[in-house]
């Protein structure tokens, strides 16, 4: 045989005897204990003595995540208390005396502006209120369904809020209405002579 071969093949079987060797020394390693001691064996882990006194360590509170459910709880679906009551015939008497001064908006706008009433943009009008158990009105809105002059729904709204109707029965009653203006009466001038 030649030297390389012969180097070669020593160098093969000296591997193979090391690699042996390491893992018996492995494999002990991770069958002894804490330290390296064995499970089976006892023996002092350090040289203090431990008298019990000391500090108390709490154990440690692990944080866990919770975790969501997977569709939400059902709610309870409560439907909502009845509206209070008034009798239809005095509640429309009352709107309809309510809504009569309510003609004086546009009136007003027009001679602010200096124009004529009809010129003044203003119909119609979704008016919604609340009447409370005292009978004032809370919750005004005025809503446009066209093009509205600003100063007619500041006007209506300012007028709504100073209203006050008789109590409803049962709570409080939501109300909702359409104002129409009616056209502008035409200017009485004095008769020249």
């Amino acid at each position: 045989m030649n030297k390389t071969r012969m180097k070669t093949m020593m160098l093969w079987v000296g591997t193979m005897v090391s690699a042996s060797v390491f893992s018996s020394v492995l494999a002990r390693a991770q069958d002894a204990g804490l330290n390296g001691l064995d499970a089976d064996r006892m023996g002092r882990i350090a040289g203090t003595a431990v008298n019990g006194t000391g500090t108390v360590i709490a154990p440690a509170v692990l944080r866990q995540r919770r975790e969501s459910p997977v569709t939400p709880a059902a709610h309870v679906a409560l439907a909502p208390p009845p509206p209070g009551i008034i009798a239809e015939e005095l509640l429309a008497e009352e709107i309809a005396a309510k809504f009569e001064p309510l003609e004086v908006c546009r009136i007003d706008v027009a001679r602010g502006k200096q124009v004529r009433a009809r010129d003044v943009a203003a119909d119609p009008l979704i008016l919604r209120w609340t009447i409370q158990p005292t009978g004032r009105v809370t919750a005004a809105e005025v809503v446009a369904t066209t093009a509205v002059d600003a100063e007619v729904l500041d006007c209506v709204k300012r007028r709504m809020n100073e209203w006050t109707f008789s109590r409803p029965s049962g709570g409080p009653l939501p109300v909702e209405r359409v104002l129409r203006f009616r056209s502008a009466p035409p200017l009485l001038l004095p008769a020249t002579r």
